[in-house]
């Protein structure tokens, strides 16, 4: 085999004091090899290290039998337009301008070489990114040949990220699908899921994918976390010109997640009972009021009178009865009251109404109970209670 010192004509005064001080037995060579290759890598970097066969022998040498190979590569020859995993922005980039002018590149970005002389990035491309904004014409990188095994570029992107940023929910969900081609759904819930920050779940793994097949609107929506991965996971069941009706509605009014999926339930129950689709629904002028014609109302009183409607179609018995119960609350001054509640039974369905109070000694308890007693004498708290009207 060719020593590794053969191919740097000055080794670097580094590497005799570190190795001195640490003679290795060979099942220690391994965790040290890292730290050799980058003393060599740190004294010269315009030199190519050849990986094939390369090591170092010796007293207190540690054993290299492969080593990556490092090479200076032009900026202007790197794609950094596009990603093989992600989508990359610009601005994620400049964040790291002020550290490499100060510090240089502490973390070497990976390459694979294409055609033409294009190199295809793989792991570093906000530091590659940054360093072209600083306007670096060269920068060392640890080169991929050709037939790397897409699997294994994939688990290096998953690595060099996992631990340093969160992926975005898109992000998950395109990584998912991608790994799903290498692994297994078992092993993917296992390993995969958790190495994206997420639940080794299988019904969470169904969500993930159900996302890829969104179309790109629905998909930004995602990573810009507007649009919970349940409701996206519900829409990408629905034909696409139905969801095309939604956009608007989901991408414009402040929903919370559970009134998206409240929102999209409603939207589905209308379009079963009324024999139409989901887009004819939403189609409906009393909706579309609150998106051409919002009347000086901010986005969350939009959202609210959005649902206000679907609510009043999907179950109008129990709006009504939610209104009435409303109204008499406020007759009788217990909508707002400081120290009573008086809540309905769930869904108006059973006989049994809630009372909480709150009080801070005897005496007001006493004062407590003593309106309670006045306000059931009356019979508009009769009409309250009666659920038969």
């Amino acid at each position: 085999m060719t020593s590794l010192m053969g191919n740097l004509r000055r080794p670097p005064p580094i590497l005799p004091r570190i190795t001195r001080r640490m003679a290795l037995r060979p099942h220690e060579a391994r965790t040290f090899i890292p730290v050799c290759f980058h003393a060599l890598a740190g004294y010269n970097t315009s030199q190519e290290v050849n990986p094939s066969g390369s090591s170092i022998s010796g007293p207190g040498i540690c054993v290299m039998q492969t080593v990556p190979l490092i090479r200076e590569i032009p900026l202007a020859r790197v794609n950094l337009e596009a990603h093989p995993f992600t989508s990359v922005k610009n601005e994620e980039a400049s964040r790291l301008q002020e550290s490499l002018a100060a510090v240089g590149l502490l973390a070497f970005p990976r390459l694979q070489s294409r055609e033409n002389g294009w190199w295809r990035v793989i792991t570093g491309w906000k530091r590659l990114k940054a360093a072209a904004l600083l306007g670096w014409r060269k920068v060392p990188a640890i080169i991929l040949p050709p037939e790397t095994p897409e699997s294994h570029l994939l688990l290096l992107y998953l690595h060099d990220n996992a631990f340093t940023r969160a992926f975005n929910p898109l992000e998950q969900a395109l990584l998912a699908s991608r790994l799903l081609e290498h692994w297994d759904r078992k092993t993917l819930v296992a390993k995969g899921l958790p190495l994206l920050g997420l639940p080794p779940s299988p019904a969470h793994l169904d969500r993930l994918l159900a996302v890829t097949r969104l179309e790109p609107p629905w998909q930004e929506l995602v990573a810009r976390e507007t649009l919970a991965l349940s409701a996206a996971a519900r829409l990408a069941a629905w034909d696409p010109a139905h969801r095309l009706a939604a956009l608007p509605y989901l991408a414009d009014l402040p929903f919370t997640q559970s009134k998206q999926e409240e929102f999209l339930a409603n939207v589905e129950i209308l379009a079963r009972r009324e024999g139409v689709s989901p887009a004819a629904i939403l189609g409906k002028p009393e909706l579309q009021q609150a998106l051409r014609d919002p009347a000086g109302k901010n986005p969350q009183e939009l959202a609210e009178m959005v649902r206000r409607w679907l609510n009043n179609w999907v179950s109008p018995r129990f709006q009504a009865a939610r209104r009435k119960f409303a109204a008499g609350l406020d007759r009788l001054g217990l909508k707002h009251h400081p120290r009573l509640r008086l809540k309905e039974p769930p869904a108006f369905e059973g006989p049994d109404f809630e009372l909480s109070l709150k009080f801070r000694d005897d005496r007001e308890l006493r004062n407590l109970l003593q309106e309670l007693g006045r306000l059931a004498s009356l019979p508009e708290f009769e009409d309250l209670i009666d659920l038969s009207s």
